[in-house]
């Protein structure tokens, strides 16, 4: 009888297990911590005028605004540092060429009068004032899949919070990162209200954390 019993119980300690061995990658996400080369693409909104939400879940600008658009390309590194199995904390520095399209808003507030909205390759942070882009506090949290949210807190005068989203490749060598969607009110000229679309490509480079 003990025999039979044990035989029943194999059966259903397999269906406890699969489970298990399923979702078993998941205590080595922390694997991701090291140090990161980026290069992203994508697209940003300005406005004068704060954004009104769409029935289809977008974003719009209201008609009395003024407003122009940029495409953009960017490089730059981030860092990820494990402060548990699944959660963490980094930074990420980036330098932005955006193109500033035709359209939209002509002029824009000067120290004594309106100037012109330039069409032009606009370097974000300044390659002059900041030779090296300043680096950027984040935290983040993985699903045991390896999806990975990224958390930015405290952006612009509002202090409102980014969440990138993105997913970790099983060899944890590559990662995509998206940010959308989410408008952001910075607060230093005419076209402080922004959104910017980013399609963000990772690949780990070490696994070293710089001090």
């Amino acid at each position: 009888m003990k025999k039979l019993a044990v035989l029943l119980m194999i059966p259903a300690l397999a269906m406890f297990m699969v489970p298990s061995l399923a979702s078993a990658n998941w205590y080595y996400w922390w694997g991701i911590q090291g140090t990161w080369q980026m290069s992203a693409s994508g697209s940003c909104l300005h406005s004068s005028e704060p954004y009104s939400q769409s029935a289809a879940g977008g974003w719009i600008a209201p008609g009395t605004s003024n407003v122009y658009a940029g495409v953009t390309v960017a490089n730059g590194t981030w860092t990820f540092e494990s402060t548990g199995w699944l959660t963490g904390k980094g930074t990420y520095s980036q330098r932005i060429y955006a193109t500033i399209l035709p359209g939209g808003a002509t002029t824009m507030p000067g120290p004594s009068a309106n100037i012109p909205v330039p069409l032009e390759i606009r370097v974000i942070p300044s390659l002059v004032l900041f030779p090296q882009p300043p680096p950027v506090a984040f935290t983040y949290e993985i699903t045991h899949s390896g999806d990975i949210i990224i958390t930015e807190p405290n952006v612009g005068p509002d202090k409102v919070t980014l969440t990138h989203r993105g997913s970790i490749s099983i060899d944890r060598n590559t990662m995509t990162v998206l940010t959308a969607n989410q408008p952001v009110n910075y607060g230093t000229n005419l076209f402080a209200n922004t959104i910017c679309n980013f399609s963000r490509t990772l690949i780990k480079v070490s696994n070293q954390v710089p001090d």
